[in-house]
């Protein structure tokens, strides 16, 4: 019996160690796509969820699409020489704050004062560290400063005159506040206070009319996989036109508006900001990919069709594979996208264009 019994384990013994390297070998071939060894990369960018692109004028239509696609171009490029994700997503959203006409940095909607208070974050899937700034008025590139929290502080969300003295002792690039004031934004400021129609809506229940011209909910965000197989997340806005009270969305707030996390995926948020705290949108998503075995396309449309209210916003998620997700409930969301298999597309409006 003994004598059985050591034949039959002499002829498992090799079989479990031939099996386990096999096992191995699939792992080691398994990172090398998802964690470092690969050229594949995906890149997906927005700028802001809103009202139905066809109200716009050609002219809004065409400066938004040139500044997508010279913001996606900048990740791109980024990506192909081997760029780390983070890096990538700074890079991206500061073109996205330092163009005129996206809800961020400079073209930032005006609050109920006539000013601008802006915010940001940004998170690396990689080592889970995550750096938000919110209400500064004198900070060029939020989402540099709040990249800054991140390798200069021992914080993670950072405020208002706090901020801007973090930024000081850092030597961060600051302008005056005129800076962030355009022309399209104070006559959208100025069709606001005819109506005051923060006063009119109630943003917790939704009731939003998608026909208004002033329903752009604006903000920037990007969402990245770099060839290392790293996922990073950023988001900046000017908040919402005409708020008050020094009022904050979800733009700055993990979890909420921006996540990352390597084991799933990266997500950038922009719509009404109540609502997206509420349901804690970015990490449900990525919660729903992690217990719930969903995939990245069910967990993102679930939480912008099924848990937000119609007209509520989209987002952007790219997971570790490089897969994209763009789901949206308005009737816009300007959006551009790429991947290291020769994919692009840009899109303000249901239809995507190559």
């Amino acid at each position: 019996m003994k004598s059985k019994f050591f034949l039959s384990a002499c002829w498992l013994i090799p079989h479990i160690f031939l099996s386990s390297i096999a096992h191995s070998l699939r792992g080691q071939q398994e990172s090398q796509t998802v964690n470092g060894s690969s050229s594949i990369w995906s890149i997906a960018i927005h700028g802001g969820a809103g009202a139905d692109p066809k109200r716009w004028t050609h002219e809004q239509i065409q400066l938004r699409m040139e500044g997508l696609h010279a913001a996606l171009q900048v990740g791109v490029s980024s990506l192909e020489s081997g760029g780390e994700a983070m890096d990538v997503v700074e890079a991206v959203v500061r073109a996205l704050e330092d163009h005129p006409h996206f809800n961020a940095g400079r073209g930032a909607v005006w609050n109920a004062e006539g000013n601008c208070m802006l915010d940001a974050s940004i998170m690396d899937g990689h080592q889970m560290l995550c750096g938000s700034v919110a209400s500064v008025q004198r900070v060029k590139n939020p989402i540099s400063l709040a990249r800054r929290v991140i390798s200069d502080s021992a914080h993670v969300f950072l405020v208002g005159d706090g901020a801007e003295k973090f930024a000081e002792q850092l030597g961060v690039a600051l302008v005056e506040p005129d800076y962030f004031r355009t022309d399209e934004q104070r006559r959208s400021w100025n069709r606001w206070k005819e109506r005051d129609v923060t006063n009119k809506t109630s943003w917790n229940q939704n009731p939003i009319n998608v026909d208004d011209p002033l329903f752009y909910l604006g903000t920037v965000g990007c969402v990245v996989l770099d060839s290392h197989g790293n996922l990073a997340a950023g988001t900046s806005t000017g908040g919402l036109l005409g708020k008050r009270w020094g009022r904050i969305g979800d733009s700055p707030i993990i979890g909420a508006g921006n996540y990352a996390k390597n084991a799933t995926c990266a997500i950038s948020c922009t719509g009404v900001g109540e609502l997206f705290i509420r349901h804690a949108i970015a990490m449900r998503v990525s919660l729903q990919m992690e217990l719930g075995g969903k995939s990245l396309e069910e967990a993102a449309s679930e939480a912008i069709d099924s848990i937000l209210p119609k007209d509520s916003g989209g987002l952007i998620a790219v997971d570790h594979r490089g897969h994209i997700a763009m789901p949206f409930n308005t009737p816009g969301m300007a959006r551009a996208a790429a991947r290291s298999d020769g994919y692009r597309m840009a899109a303000l409006g249901k239809e995507e264009s190559p």
